[in-house]
């Protein structure tokens, strides 16, 4: 058996969690699946997989194995598929987003992908946090408020440049009053996002040449401002929110707008990859959706 075949055996081994699992995908016997395991530890002199009667369990020769295993196999799948139907985009794309961004920004997008490019499969995942995208396999990865990686090794685009508001709820302003200065917001409550552990959460505020920073703090710190904003809606306190995920609200009445005349520097929003997928049909595929013109 060819060392691309072991790969592809080893990741639906790790992909399905069991020799079994991947055996009926594969339709192989179990103990030929077991072989090639086998076989291919013996190649490398390294154990990838530590097995029990429960589970399967990567070493860390394992995991190095699997990620440059699963790059190779979609590298190869890709190039296949150009070289078959150079004009057509085809394959799995595994796009990494923020909850709120990847919910209020992208995930309406998809359709419009989806719709010119069917043979184009995506995988969305909605992670707040930061992702190795070798080690698991990420194509593209979408954050806002989060600078791109300062490495060559990366490309990013920028997709989006919005402003913040303060808002809260009518029932928390009558029940609270509202503030009529900056720093006045440190004695209401604040729903606040949540930054690096242990810091201390500050909101910037500018009005004509004048700055201010405040030091907030309230019941509720999250880090995904989609749910900041339900519970701003319901009278929790104030909160600093992308405009674009508060607009409805505001135009309902659910929420209004707290010391109008003051703004929040802009935040961007980015789409990042490595580098080697600069040419990807998929790749670009995405991002010529996503760079058009729209919300936020």
């Amino acid at each position: 058996m060819s060392l691309f075949e072991q790969m592809a055996t080893f990741v639906r081994i790790v992909e399905l969690g069991s020799l079994s699992a991947a055996a009926r995908q594969l339709r192989r016997s179990v103990p030929g699946v077991s072989r090639q395991l086998r076989t291919l530890e013996q190649e490398l002199g390294v154990t990838l997989l530590v097995r029990s009667t429960r589970r399967l369990k990567l070493t860390d020769a394992g995991r190095t194995w699997y990620s440059a295993s699963l790059r190779v196999l979609r590298d190869v799948a890709e190039v296949k598929s150009q070289v078959l139907s150079p004009d057509e985009v085809r394959g799995p794309l595994i796009v990494s987003a923020s909850i709120s961004v990847g919910l209020g920004m992208i995930l309406e997008q998809l359709p419009r992908v989806c719709a010119a490019h069917p043979h184009l499969s995506i995988e969305l995942r909605l992670e707040d946090r930061l992702v190795d995208f070798v080690g698991e396999g990420v194509d593209v990865a979408i954050r806002a408020g989060v600078a791109p990686p300062d490495s060559t090794s990366y490309v990013a685009h920028p997709l989006a440049t919005f402003a913040r508001r303060l808002v809260a709820a009518p029932a928390y302003l009558k029940r609270r009053g509202s503030p009529r200065s900056p720093e006045q917001l440190a004695q209401h409550a604040c729903l606040v996002q949540l930054a690096g552990a242990g810091n201390v959460v500050r909101w910037k505020l500018s009005r004509k040449a004048v700055t201010r920073e405040v030091e907030v703090k309230g019941p509720v710190q999250c880090n995904a401002p989609l749910a900041l904003r339900d519970l701003a809606v319901a009278g929790l306190g104030v909160a600093l929110l992308p405009e674009w995920l508060v607009d409805e609200d505001l135009d309902a009445g659910r929420l209004q707008p707290v010391l109008k005349e003051w703004s929040s520097p802009s935040v961007s929003a980015w789409a990042v990859h490595r580098v080697e997928l600069r040419s990807s049909p998929r790749v670009r595929a995405l991002l010529s959706v996503l760079r058009t013109p729209g919300r936020g």
